[in-house]
């Protein structure tokens, strides 16, 4: 290396590569490659998946009289006490005779008040119509909750309705020929058949189901608010029932849920709040309950869950174990991405109402911002998260967290929020 030549170019070559490493580390350090979105505002639902089981306080019909039973009052129909749930016949046959000539013996009745000088003559073309497609649209709510009990009284109703419609209009000036025809089936059921060999009659009001399982008397209605997690995790085995059992009562008109939740969703589920059950293999709708209780000893671990409900149609009536959806709440606000999320310990001076000064440190959630090409780091208040993104409060200076803030502003809607970044901190400038 005596060569002076040689030795200059060396010494240049690695001057280069000094300005080099020194020119990307500059880069480096203020290019960082970030990647950011703006915040939005967004409503969200809370919902909060469990498995659990319905308890009703239940009473067992049981059937005194042997024979051909038909049920009058369809599955989660209302009975008052003393209402007759079953009529008993001696034979299938006798059954169906005495079932053919009650619906005929009804709708005789019906076309014969249309054929008599009354109301009928006097009512509205334009109000019937009304009435009409008021009653079309209860039938369709009716097939679209699937409360299959009231079809066959909404479908006579307005039956009733479209045969005064033709009698007002002039389209039909009777239906003589109607009657007489069903008074000719009427008459050809043999009087013999049909009798009645006696009826079985609720001892309570309530609500009728066909079906047994069991359960009924496996947990205590009147402690059902006491349930605890090992009552609920112990298996229950059903009680075994006799031929005689014909279906069920359900004495109260509210009914509960009882399951086991996480820690974490113990804590979004407060006694009291109004939530909302969904039965999506059951009923596949949403019904309204209560949370009536939360059990949790020393508010760590799991927790019994007690949901109350008043709401009762077919799908809900026969349903013991489930897996719902209880939607806990709607929250509206700032929206960003989970891994926008940072938690950084700052550490800020508060004047006190006395005038004295007080330094506060604190970890605290927040996101970093681009404000030009400086990034700011602002403190967020989560509401909640739904695993990829949370919904974050949008503070005013009249709420009581803007007070207690750690950064200089909260999120503001429109942030342009970093999501993708090295080596950020409050005050970065980027390029």
């Amino acid at each position: 290396m005596n060569n002076p030549v040689l030795k200059r170019l060396v010494s240049g070559l690695i001057g280069l590569l000094l300005l080099f490493y020194i020119g990307n580390q500059i880069y480096n350090a203020s290019y960082s490659g970030v990647k950011a979105e703006t915040a939005v505002y967004a409503n969200a639902e809370d919902t909060i998946q469990m498995t659990g089981t319905v308890i009703r306080k239940e009473q067992l019909l049981r059937q005194s009289v042997q024979g051909v039973l038909t049920y009058p009052l369809g599955e989660g129909g209302k009975i008052a006490k003393d209402g007759v749930v079953a009529e008993v016949y001696d034979s299938a046959k006798d059954a169906t005779q005495q079932q053919q000539a009650a619906h005929l013996s009804a709708e005789i009745a019906r076309l014969q008040s249309l054929s008599k000088p009354g109301d009928t003559y006097a009512a509205n073309p334009g109000s019937l119509t009304k009435q009409i497609n008021q009653g079309l649209k209860e039938i369709l709510t009716s097939l679209q909750g699937r409360d299959y009990n009231t079809l066959s009284s909404q479908r006579d109703s307005l039956l009733y309705l479209m045969n005064e419609q033709q009698v007002v209009t002039g389209a039909s000036k009777d239906f003589s020929a109607r009657i007489a025809q069903l008074q000719g089936q009427l008459g050809a059921i043999p009087t013999s058949g049909g009798t009645k060999m006696g009826q079985i009659k609720s001892p309570v009001s309530g609500y009728f189901v066909s079906a047994a399982d069991g359960y009924e008397s496996q947990y205590n209605y009147a402690s059902v608010l006491e349930l605890s997690v090992a009552d609920l995790k112990a298996k229950k085995k059903p009680q075994a029932l006799g031929s005689d059992v014909i279906g069920k009562v359900c004495e109260e008109f509210d009914w509960y849920f009882a399951a086991v939740v996480s820690q974490d969703d113990a804590l979004k589920l407060k006694e009291g709040n109004r939530v909302n059950i969904n039965f999506p293999f059951a009923v596949g709708k949403s019904v309204p309950a209560t949370v009536a209780a939360v059990n949790q000893p020393n508010h760590q671990g799991d927790a019994a869950v007690i949901l109350q409900c008043s709401y009762m149609d077919t799908g809900i009536a026969s349903v013991r174990d489930a897996t719902v959806q209880v939607q806990a709440g709607t929250y509206s606000g700032i929206m960003v991405s989970q891994k926008s999320i940072h938690f950084e310990k700052l550490t800020k001076e508060f004047t006190q109402e006395d005038g004295t000064k007080k330094k506060v440190e604190k970890e605290v959630q927040g996101v970093y911002v681009m404000h030009g090409n400086t990034i700011e780091f602002v403190q967020i208040i989560p509401l909640m998260s739904s695993g990829s993104y949370v919904i974050c409060k949008e503070l005013s200076d009249t709420d009581p967290e803007w007070k207690e803030l750690m950064t200089k502003s909260p999120i503001r809607l429109y942030d342009e929020v970093i999501i993708e970044g090295t080596d950020l901190y409050d005050g970065k400038v980027v390029k």
